[in-house]
């Protein structure tokens, strides 16, 4: 079979990837910092536009730019701008940091999280977010002359990775020596044909706990507090959101195109991972008085509703998850921009207690913390509570109700870590002051975030008939019967 290489379709990774090594490796001949900011938000902008052209095809038979992957790909580039304009403001304050490896190794990152996007095999899959993974190890690794404890944070994410990576070859291995491939397409005729489906099913379980390390579900969950706790801020949004969407997306792909014979067997097994993985998230929240260690048991919490459009095994099931992933990376990056502002001013502020009377300091501050503390905990009319609505619903449809009133059993539970922190703002009292000021880096990425919140809250519909249609032309488009 001829290959053709198709430079057009892979522009945007190929702009990324050599702004990324300039700034890495250039960075020390530069005396002005500052350089490495505007050049990485260019560069992102450019890739915008270049995406906005680029064709459709392959390069080589395993990377597809498709409806799929460009689509999922500009909200992983609004998720980075806003990700990068926060980080501009963080580094102003923790000037110890290298700036060229902060900006080198997010950029590099997230051309894996493109590839993984692309990906129509196994292997490219696979080696696509170890190019995603890696640069997050050594970003949360950069905070160590600060943070001792950054560097056992960054050790226990590896671990963990590379125990996912075992699980994954595994997986892996045992799909190929059952169907005699590792592409997507040819699995799933072989699966359609006289492929050993218990084999392809053992294999796709390790394969599943590969990227429930990287999601993360139970019980592969326990890196993450320390993780999120010790990264520098920005970065810790940048793991909780544009990561997990990346990852769980990819999952999808693999459930929509490769295993599609195996959707309800799957689903079915999904069922007590996804339940315990929102029950155990949303209990260790409670206990936490830190609140970026709030936040990262939430987020095992937030991985787990995601999951419940996984168990329906249906196009309408998947939609509603991505749906929930895209509304998740605006709550989250939100929400950090604000503990990147708090404690930019008084690191004590990230503990809840020291929260107590904020609202008398701050009324402005405050009321957005509100928005983005109920959208979390899924109270409307914010995007928290319909990203939670649709997913009920798509159980209910599918026959899974016993699942969507345990799940919606356990988000009540979960609604009391965030409560718990409008409780410190709004009703307790304190005699202490700080000064503060808006600067650009925290405010455009708060006040977007915080009206997406409420605008996709309000009027949901578009948003989730973009993603529908986005699963249903990518599918089409493959000339794939669903």
């Amino acid at each position: 079979m001829t290959i053709e290489l198709n430079f057009g379709v892979i522009l945007s990774e190929i702009l990324l990837l050599l702004v990324g090594c300039f700034v890495f490796l250039f960075d020390r001949f530069f005396k002005n910092k500052g350089y490495a900011f505007w050049l990485t938000l260019l560069s992102l902008l450019i890739a915008s536009g270049v995406l906005l052209i680029s064709p459709f095809g392959g390069f080589t038979l395993s990377y597809q730019n498709d409806f799929f992957s460009i689509v999922f790909k500009f909200i992983v580039l609004f998720g980075a701008f806003l990700v990068v304009i926060l980080s501009k403001n963080y580094l102003t304050y923790h000037s110890q940091l290298n700036y060229g490896e902060y900006y080198g190794f997010l950029i590099l990152s997230l051309i894996g999280a493109f590839l993984m996007l692309s990906s129509m095999d196994l292997i490219t899959m696979y080696l696509s977010m170890e190019l995603m993974s890696f640069p997050v190890y050594l970003l949360i690794a950069l905070n160590f002359a600060q943070q001792r404890k950054s560097l056992e944070g960054s050790f226990k994410y590896f671990l963990a990775g590379a125990m996912g990576s075992v699980f994954l070859l595994l997986g892996m291995g045992l799909v190929y020596s059952a169907t005699g491939s590792l592409f997507f397409m040819q699995i799933a005729q072989s699966l359609f044909g006289k492929a050993e489906l218990t084999y392809v099913l053992l294999g796709f379980l390790f394969i599943l706990a590969g990227f429930s390390v990287k999601m993360p579900f139970v019980p592969f969950h326990m890196w993450a507090p320390d993780a999120y706790e010790s990264a520098p801020l920005p970065i810790t949004s940048f793991i909780a959101s544009i990561i997990k969407f990346v990852v769980i997306a990819c999952l999808i792909k693999l459930l929509m195109v490769a295993f599609i014979p195996l959707k309800a067997k799957i689903g079915q097994i999904l069922i007590p991972v996804v339940l315990l993985t929102i029950l155990i998230g949303n209990v260790l929240a409670i206990k936490q008085d830190h609140l970026i260690r709030m936040l990262a048991f939430s987020s095992i919490a937030h991985t787990g509703y995601a999951g419940l459009g996984l168990i329906t095994g249906d196009l309408i099931g998947y939609s509603f998850t991505i749906f929930y992933l895209w509304v998740y990376l605006i709550m989250t990056i939100g929400m950090f921009s604000i503990a990147v502002f708090l404690a930019n001013y008084q690191k004590d502020l990230l503990y809840i207690p020291k929260l107590s009377g904020l609202s008398q300091i701050s009324p402005g501050l405050s009321f957005l913390t509100l928005i983005f503390m109920f959208a979390l905990a899924g109270i409307p009319p914010t995007a928290g509570f319909m990203g939670k609505f649709y997913l009920f619903i798509g159980l209910v449809k599918s026959g899974y109700i016993w699942v969507a009133i345990l799940a919606v059993l356990f988000s009540v539970i979960g609604a009391y870590p965030y409560l718990r922190v409008l409780k410190f703002i709004y009703m307790e009292k304190t005699e202490e002051t700080f000064s503060y000021r808006w600067e650009p880096g925290v405010w455009f990425p708060v006040s977007i975030t915080a009206f997406l919140t409420l605008l996709i809250g309000i009027y949901p519909k578009p948003w989730v008939d973009m993603v529908y249609r986005t699963l249903y032309l990518y599918l089409t488009f493959l000339f794939y019967p669903y």
